[in-house]
């Protein structure tokens, strides 16, 4: 087992798996961090809140628990898939996506945020380096900052959970579905255009300052080729008012349109309208 990356308050190993034979990811809380339990509840939500998905464009969660540590002390870990491929944050430091890639691997994290949002949850961390581009789809990582907007339910996961709403005081922050269609529609600027829509030294994401939901710029896609509805698609995600944010369900509809093989009249998306 050796380690392959580090997150804000844990360490992620690759290991195999020899009971079910396969590769897996574990997500352990950083040793130095033992005795932290606001980091302890923050690996415990995110295991919660990603088993709770069950997409596949998520990673699956096989297991949680508790390991002991040589000095005694015990930390939480999480056993789950193990992604092969590249963080888009790094295939976007080569340049701008083919639009029409772009626009799936916008759909699909649009596809996921559907799902999230119809269960309560909010991801609040969009952004190229938390989305992974493998062989079977984009996939949506590191679900560690994300809140829920609802009461949950009991589920019937492989593992048992604190219930969530005993974690949700302790990451308290603003949180509302418009807030990740927003932070989509920068995705989607920054994979069709290879930069960000902000000046140098504002916030890539746009979401990592609350106050950047409010003064959202308006974006100016002038890119060669670009198909109009996919700018329409991106300025409606980017409102200014949250009010004014098409739904992730409208969006993904909107996006595969584009790229399936008979998308329907632009007339009969009933998604976005930009005045």
């Amino acid at each position: 087992m050796g380690s392959i990356g580090h997150g804000g308050v844990s360490v992620v190993y690759q290991a195999f798996d020899t009971l079910h034979a396969r590769q897996t990811a574990i997500k352990m809380l950083d040793p130095r961090l033992a005795g932290e339990e606001h980091a302890r509840k923050r690996i415990c939500r995110e295991a919660l809140i990603t088993d709770r998905m069950r997409h596949p464009s998520v990673p699956e969660i096989y297991e949680f628990g508790d390991a002991p540590l040589p000095d005694g002390s015990v930390v939480p870990y999480v056993v789950m898939e193990l992604l092969t491929g590249t963080v888009l944050a790094g295939r976007l430091a080569g340049g701008a996506l083919p639009w029409p890639e772009a626009v799936r691997v916008a759909a699909t994290i649009a596809d996921v945020l559907v799902v999230a949002h119809r269960r309560g949850v909010v991801h609040r961390d969009l952004s190229p380096a938390n989305v992974m581009l493998t062989a079977a789809g984009a996939k949506i990582i590191d679900f560690g900052v994300a809140v829920t907007v609802e009461a949950p339910t009991a589920g019937d996961g492989p593992f048992v959970l604190p219930p969530l709403e005993a974690l949700r005081n302790d990451f308290a922050g603003p949180g509302e579905p418009a807030d990740d269609v927003y932070a989509l529609g920068v995705l989607l600027y920054q994979m069709v255009t290879g930069r960000s829509p902000y000046p140098a030294g504002q916030p890539g994401s746009g979401l990592e300052s609350a106050a950047l939901r409010f003064v959202a710029p308006t974006p100016v896609l002038a890119v060669p080729g670009l198909p109009r509805p996919v700018a329409e698609i991106c300025r409606a995600c980017m409102a200014k008012r949250p009010a004014d944010r098409p739904g992730a369900g409208q969006v993904a509809l909107a996006l595969w349109s584009l790229i399936m093989p008979s998308p329907p009249a632009p007339d009969d998306l009933g998604v976005v309208r930009v005045s």
